[in-house]
């Protein structure tokens, strides 16, 4: 009884003897109500297909560790990815395991590329480990090393548990530290670094302009410090290494090793109370100025003269006990597994800019630092390479010394928040002028900077300033280099009157 043409109705066919007002209000909800459809269809379809590329990823895989962790993780970190706030960013990387554990405290100094706020919340994960009585842990230490007995719990971190065990060796039963790794971390790890390498690359395929960062070596400079915590005999190598270097040095200690596994590490224990526990408690001034000065240069020797620092030194890594009658300190170190050798081309580096530091030369220091970065090859991408060693020139220096108005006006905008700047706050600023001109910060430069942005803040814990470069002045000029130490005293001196000026303030 219609005509033909009334059997299909759309907002763009309708005839213009057939228009009705009620029937034009209607059709755009039509319309909506059909997007809907279409939207909820390719919804699913997406579904679909990641259900069927897991199966297929099932099948073709010899194992199926991988494709288990992979759902796993993306099941926690979900919610991280729909509110991203940095507690619910901490939340999905503690509850991802230790390797993202360690991650997120590798990543909480990298302020050049993290937000201030989710670095401090990541930086929490220092402390706050999960840590608990293990049977497998019992039993890890009995079949490793003969005749050892696990009390009970003192500690943990991300790689291993410690515990106060009992050793006995040739008749004798003494207290010993017992550190036994986790079960199961090392496959964890390495799927785990499979899958963050996977990320990475893929990232970097999808963003061309981020391949300057390198991602996927990023991943494996990480990696690579893992496998050093993960097998315990690294470690003991490293205790070792440290006893070689201090042995003329009574006030540095190392716990002796006693036995060593790949699991398992049997050493002395610790003598004296935790960095952060001798802060609160209640010491005279010129003791804790004692502390200080053995701890600058405990950290100057291990940089200058021995090219081997300690990789950890957070506070509760560093043991103070008081000795004889007049109680002179000493500091104890302790977990010793992230340890890091120095190149020689960051050795030379450390010289040079030092030596433009004290002849007050500001772009001699800058460009030390691009030269570095040139000879590991990390500039392929850099962006004007003259104004970026300006730049970081300046800012060393101004962190080297209390300078005038001329240095610090460079990187500054007033006089307040040059004085307030913190010695790690520096190796911030630095990553990102370095990150802003496209350059790939030196694995070895970074680790060293994070070594001692810990030591400094440890330091610092004390009460009093980091003077680096008077540390440092013993083990840079040789006896015999009189002109160079006249040099230096002039230029400490120099900063020594620009701070009691700054205090005056």
């Amino acid at each position: 009884c219609f005509p033909a043409e009334m059997y299909v109705i759309t907002q763009h066919d309708v005839l213009p003897q057939d228009k009705d007002p009620e029937m034009e209000q209607q059709l755009p909800i039509v319309g909506n109500r059909a997007q809907r459809r279409r939207a909820h269809k390719r919804v699913w379809v997406v579904l679909l297909s990641v259900v069927l590329l897991l199966a297929l990823l099932i099948v073709v895989l010899p194992g199926l560790r991988v494709v288990k962790r992979a759902c796993y993780l993306a099941m926690v970190w979900t919610p991280a990815l729909v509110w991203t706030t940095p507690r619910t960013m901490v939340t999905a990387l503690h509850s991802s395991g230790p390797v993202f554990i360690k991650l997120a405290q590798w990543l909480s100094t990298r302020r050049d590329i993290l937000s201030s706020e989710l670095c401090d919340a990541m930086g929490t994960l220092h402390e706050h480990v999960p840590c608990s009585l293990s049977q497998s842990d019992l039993r890890s230490a009995a079949d490793s090393i003969p005749g050892l007995r696990l009390k009970h719990l003192l500690g943990g971190g991300c790689v291993a548990q410690v515990y106060l065990g009992e050793l006995i060796q040739h008749g004798r039963t003494r207290d010993v530290a017992v550190k036994v790794r986790r079960e199961h971390i090392v496959p964890m790890l390495h799927t785990d670094l499979s899958l963050l390498r996977l990320v990475a690359s893929t990232v970097e395929r999808l963003k061309p302009d981020l391949q300057w960062m390198a991602m996927p070596s990023a991943v494996d400079n990480f990696g690579w410090y893992m496998k050093q915590q993960v097998d315990l005999r690294m470690e003991a190598e490293h205790a070792k290494h440290f006893a070689r270097n201090f042995k003329r040095r009574p006030a540095v200690r190392v716990p002796k090793v006693l036995a060593s596994t790949e699991s398992v590490l049997v050493m002395e224990l610790a003598e004296g109370v935790s960095l952060s526990e001798f802060v609160r408690q209640n010491h005279s001034h010129d003791l804790r100025l004692e502390v200080h000065y053995l701890l600058t240069d405990m950290m100057a020797k291990m940089g200058l003269q021995d090219n081997f620092l300690h990789g950890d030194l957070h506070p509760g890594n560093l043991f103070i006990s008081l000795e004889g009658p007049e109680s002179k300190p000493a500091v104890t170190l302790i977990d010793m597994g992230i340890s890091i050798q120095m190149s020689k081309s960051l050795q030379d580096f450390a010289k040079s800019a030092m030596l433009a530091a004290f002849r007050m030369k500001p772009l001699d220091l800058g460009n030390a630092m691009v030269r570095l970065h040139e000879q590991e090859g990390l500039c392929e991408y850099g962006q004007d390479m003259d104004k970026l060693a300006h730049k970081v020139g300046y800012l060393l220096l101004a962190g080297c010394f209390m300078v005038d108005e001329w240095v610090w006006s460079e990187v500054f905008p007033t006089w307040n928040d040059y004085n307030g700047t913190r010695v790690s706050e520096y190796f911030t600023l630095l990553m990102s002028y370095l990150s802003e001109h496209r350059v790939r910060i030196s694995p070895d430069l970074w680790s060293v900077m994070t070594a001692f942005a810990l030591i400094e803040g440890s330091i610092a814990e004390l009460g009093f300033g980091v003077n680096v470069l008077g540390a440092c002045t013993p083990y840079l000029f040789s006896p015999t280099d009189i002109f160079g130490r006249v040099q230096s005293m002039m230029s400490l001196g120099y900063s020594a009157e620009k701070s009691k000026e700054a205090r005056k303030r």
